[in-house]
């Protein structure tokens, strides 16, 4: 029998380069140093160092590979301004690979419990992490980082609600348009966010350009993110897929149901992509709703709703069915939200949607401690509306919407991952032992 032996010959200019990310005076700098060798590794104390030398070697000519590996730690921006600037990328044919969650000796990723958290400041002055304008490169990957707002966020003492006014008005992630053919936001935790985590506003590349957004934690953030992406000489997004996303606790704009923005996602017209997949995500205790559907249906991408596990989402309105909120929306003209639960969604729309669960899965939550609105001067039912109703700080009895504890700052502790502790709700929501490799 004759055997085929293929050999594969790599040039060195499409080489993988890494850069070793680890605190001073940590084990995984010392570690770091060790490998550098100045050409395919480099070793940095300091994340945003890493990520311009980051940009300068994607840059070179070819169909380059860069990989920044951070080990676990706190991280400061540049002066301790609270933010990370990628310069220009502008090679098509290039990727570049943030990953963070590692060991001190960079073989082991664990993003939830080897946290990498970017330290921010009060006084940011834009988001978190920055793309430079007209970038372009042919894909991006930001894995394992941990983007809590709380430090630039004021909160009123007295209720424990974030104040809106002082507090930072910046997303945490700033595409700033990037022009890609594949980008991925994986792995993440989200925490915190004054006004939203991110919108994946990127130019596709062409017709053919994914978003993959996967295993995330967005948690305690005032609206979370639109399902919206650029276009490019009249060519969207191919498809923008949510997969595995935990969403939990994530708040409207205001704290009224007449909110401009009171749903946890914001879905965007068919402008914004031609499809959008959601699969396996779990939405729980969003108070404004899961899903905001204001565009009338024939404007919409094509929405596929896949064994996505939901639970209490629209505490805001009065609804305590397990299934209310999926869509909480205007649906074009209508003058105030209507909710829409799993049968509605089936029944009278014609998106793909199957094995979609509405039942609790049982996750700890430890908050700060809740007040119900001039709870001593109703009369109080005993009903899980509202537990619900006590647990958001609003008006027991039903009636005037009062929150006295609107979005207070939370932590993200790793030896109380918020995961489902209900066995059949596990598959729903973040893996943590799955993550971009």
């Amino acid at each position: 029998m004759t055997k085929t032996v293929v050999i594969l010959f790599l040039s060195a200019a499409s080489m993988a380069q890494t850069i070793l990310v680890g605190p001073r005076d940590s084990e995984a700098y010392s570690f770091a140093e060790s490998q550098a060798d100045g050409s395919s590794t480099f070793a940095e104390r300091k994340l945003f160092k890493a990520l311009v030398q980051a940009a300068q070697l994607a840059n070179q000519a070819g169909p380059q590979t860069v990989i920044v590996k951070v080990a676990a730690g706190a991280y400061t921006g540049k002066a301790n301004m609270g933010i990370w600037m990628v310069p220009q990328l502008t090679n098509p044919e290039a990727k570049l690979h943030i990953l963070g969650g590692y060991d001190d000796q960079y073989k082991q990723r664990n993003p939830f419990t080897n946290l990498v958290n970017l330290v921010t400041s009060e006084g940011r002055n834009g988001a978190f992490l920055q793309f430079a304008k007209k970038s372009e490169i042919g894909e991006l990957v930001i894995s394992g980082l941990v983007f809590d707002a709380a430090p630039s966020n004021k909160y009123d003492a007295k209720t424990n609600s974030i104040l809106k006014g002082t507090s930072r008005t910046y997303n945490m992630i700033s595409f700033s348009q990037l022009k890609t053919q594949h980008l991925v936001v994986d792995s993440n935790v989200f925490i915190n966010g004054s006004h939203g985590a991110f919108d994946p506003f990127i130019m596709p590349a062409d017709a053919n350009a994914t978003i993959d957004i996967t295993n995330n934690f967005f948690i305690n953030n005032i609206k979370t993110l639109k399902t919206e992406a650029s276009s490019n000489r009249g060519a969207v997004v191919k498809t923008m897929r949510f997969a595995n996303n935990s969403f939990i606790l994530n708040w409207p704009y205001n704290p009224d149901p007449t909110s401009g923005e009171v749903s946890c996602i914001n879905l965007y017209h068919k402008g914004g992509a031609a499809a959008v997949v959601f699969d396996h995500n779990l939405f729980a205790f969003n108070p404004g709703g899961a899903m905001q559907h204001d565009w009338p249906e024939d404007r919409m991408p094509a929405l596929t709703l896949k064994q996505n596990l939901f639970f209490m989402n629209a505490g805001l309105f009065g609804d305590g069915k397990p299934d209310a909120g999926v869509f909480a929306g205007k649906f074009g003209t209508n003058p105030k939200y209507l909710l829409c639960d799993l049968i509605t969604i089936e029944d009278d729309f014609s998106y793909t949607c199957s094995g979609n669960q509405a039942f609790e899965p049982k996750i700890p939550i430890t908050l700060s401690d809740l007040q119900g609105a001039d709870s001593t001067q109703v009369q109080r039912k005993d009903t899980v509306l509202n537990d619900i109703r006590r647990l958001f700080g609003l008006n027991q009895d039903g009636g005037t919407v009062a929150i006295a504890n609107y979005a207070p700052s939370m932590t993200f502790n790793p030896q109380q991952i918020p995961l489902p502790t209900e066995a059949k709700a596990k598959p729903y929501g973040v893996q943590i032992d799955q993550h971009f490799q």
